[in-house]
């Protein structure tokens, strides 16, 4: 994706994940809803793009990536700095420095597989611009790459990091050198010294609170690990923490369905709508739920939701019109049906669509015809 698009992409459905250096993260909301986007923490199918913020990363606590990241890969969606992030919004100037090196080539000269070069730019620590590098970021991924041959692992990299972050706002890459103390731990060179990744001149300041950024990851990690009862915790904790934004409500709702708690899962996607009524995943899953329950036209409610919020999402689309031609609306039901053909018309799903064109077609075809001979009988 081109710059141009990824910054085309703020008017969609834009996800944060990680904590914001530069600004909180209601005000990163903000500058979304400004370039006509809609602002959200967790990753679904209608994500447009992510925000990887630099001060704080989207970590688990073994240093490995959250899932965030491993569904924005799953479902296409493009990723970008926090630093990409203040350019497209005006609040940083845009780097202008020349950059020759492909992914490719990064990868080749620093001994980095290319999955580990796709992390990087991702967490910031390297700055890719359509697809090039600069010479400091080869300098950067060469580092790495001594720090891998040493039998360092990129968790522990990346964990380390964002320890040396905590103190160094400012360190990457780029301005460290880091050398193995051992397989799990790292010293950093800097004015004073070696020291190892705590920075242990520096003491803190504050009280650590809760962040719904990390119990949001934390949750999710849960839920992929199949630990309900924590995952369910997690995210009502982030619910509690941040009314106002639906992606627990959401994940909630599709942990407790997939746990046939279908009662709560209703309660956790209605918390969803009311926090953002514009929600069309949440809207279509609501539906799907209620669809299921024998609860047919609330179902059909809720998808008209969905398409006012979201007028292209098919799903809600080929729903609704399957759900109005079992209710023998048929007139209506063709209605949508041609709507989703035009709009996925290549889709799996698109045959059997074409096939309830073609059926409502013929109804209303036979309809009129039935009645007036039921008139004239």
């Amino acid at each position: 994706m081109s710059a141009e698009q990824e910054r085309a992409s703020l008017k969609g459905t834009v996800a944060f994940t990680g904590r914001l250096a530069s600004m909180k993260r209601a005000e990163a909301f903000e500058h979304v809803r400004r370039h006509g986007g809609t602002p959200r923490r967790g990753v679904t199918k209608s994500t447009t793009l992510l925000i990887v913020g630099e001060l704080g990363w989207p970590l688990l606590t073994d240093g490995r990536a959250s899932n965030s990241l491993a569904r924005a890969k799953s479902y296409g969606v493009a990723v970008a700095s926090e630093r990409r992030f203040l350019e497209w919004v005006g609040r940083a100037a845009a780097d202008q420095q020349t950059r020759t090196y492909t992914a490719a080539q990064l990868s080749s000269l620093s001994g980095l597989p290319p999955n580990v070069i796709e992390q990087l730019a991702a967490f910031g620590l390297i700055d890719p611009r359509e697809g090039r590098y600069r010479f400091r970021d080869l300098a950067a991924a060469r580092q790495l790459g001594e720090l891998f041959a040493a039998g360092v692992g990129l968790s522990v990299i990346t964990k380390s990091l964002q320890d040396i972050r905590k103190w160094l706002p400012d360190a990457g890459l780029s301005n460290l050198k880091l050398f193995p103390a051992a397989n799990d731990k790292l010293l950093v060179e800097q004015t004073k010294g070696r020291t190892d990744q705590k920075g242990q001149f520096v003491l803190p300041v504050g009280e650590t609170q809760e962040s719904p950024d990390v119990l949001f990851d934390e949750a999710q990690a849960a839920e992929e690990a199949g630990d309900v009862a924590v995952s369910e915790r997690l995210y009502r904790r982030v619910m509690k923490l941040d009314p106002d934004d639906p992606a627990a409500a959401f994940n909630l709702g599709n942990l407790l369905r997939a746990a046939d708690r279908k009662t709560e899962a209703e309660s956790a996607y209605r918390a969803a709508v009311k926090a953002d009524p514009r929600f069309a995943e949440a809207w279509y899953n609501l539906a799907d739920l209620l669809d299921d329950s024998g609860r047919a036209s609330e179902a059909i409610t809720c998808l008209e939701r969905a398409l006012a919020a979201e007028p292209s999402h098919s799903d809600s689309i080929f729903n609704l019109a399957l759900l109005l031609q079992r209710a023998e609306r048929i007139s209506e039901a063709l209605t949508y049906w041609r709507r989703y053909v035009a709009l996925d018309g290549t889709s799996e799903w698109a045959t059997r669509a074409r096939r309830s064109l073609k059926y409502c077609e013929m109804r209303l075809a036979i309809l009129p015809e039935q009645g007036s001979r039921r008139g004239g009988a």
